[in-house]
């Protein structure tokens, strides 16, 4: 992860930022056995970008994009974006020990 923290697409316009730091991302994604161009995806995926605009950020074709997506969505076992952002927060969650953002 490039930033201290990881700023997740709540609304238009809003974003939310998950209290990761790098640490704390990189254990998420050992916990979710995560490839370092998958993370890369899933990363860009919690900052609500779509596959077109993945594609474009990484160089990479739209396929090739959704390919990915299919891999991690079977290495994490969600079926769509959605539960795959549910588990990214319930692992970032399970591995801070259920704190929440202001302690």
């Amino acid at each position: 992860m490039a930033g201290s923290q990881i700023r997740v697409a709540a609304h238009p316009g809003r974003k939310l930022t998950l209290p990761l730091d790098s640490a704390s991302w990189m254990a998420v994604v050992e916990t979710l056995q995560l490839a370092p161009q998958q993370a890369r995806i899933v990363e860009l995926i919690l900052r609500g970008l779509r596959d077109k605009q993945i594609a474009a950020e990484l160089g990479l074709g739209v396929p090739t994009v959704r390919t990915y997506l299919k891999r991690v969505f079977v290495r994490v076992g969600v079926q769509d974006r959605v539960e795959l952002v549910l588990r990214v927060f319930a692992v970032a969650w399970d591995l801070g020990g259920g704190r929440s953002p202001q302690s």
